[in-house]
């Protein structure tokens, strides 16, 4: 796969250029060795907050500490779009 799916509820943030997960311990970059299983690691955790500043990144705060990034800048993107945000309920999708 291209690409990685990230989901809360009856939301998806589908990632298209390489997230990265930081914590406390380390900071992972997928898809580098060790990143999958970091990644695996944040299953059912919990949102404290999101942060998007366009063009630059989206970053979802876990509560235990965690943060997901999602890189939204030129040089990071592998194709035209960085990332979408769709609303499975709703069916709506933003698009970077």
């Amino acid at each position: 796969m291209d690409y990685v799916e990230f989901h809360f509820a009856n939301l998806i943030l589908r990632s298209l250029s390489n997230p990265t997960l930081t914590c406390h311990t380390g900071k992972w970059k997928f898809p580098n060795p060790g990143s999958r299983d970091a990644f695996y690691s944040v299953i059912g955790a919990v949102v404290d907050a999101v942060e998007v500043k366009d063009e630059v990144s989206i970053t979802v705060r876990l509560i235990s500490g965690h943060a997901i990034l999602v890189p939204l800048d030129y040089e990071s993107c592998v194709g035209p779009e960085a990332a979408h945000f769709v609303s499975v309920q709703d069916h709506i999708m933003d698009v970077w």
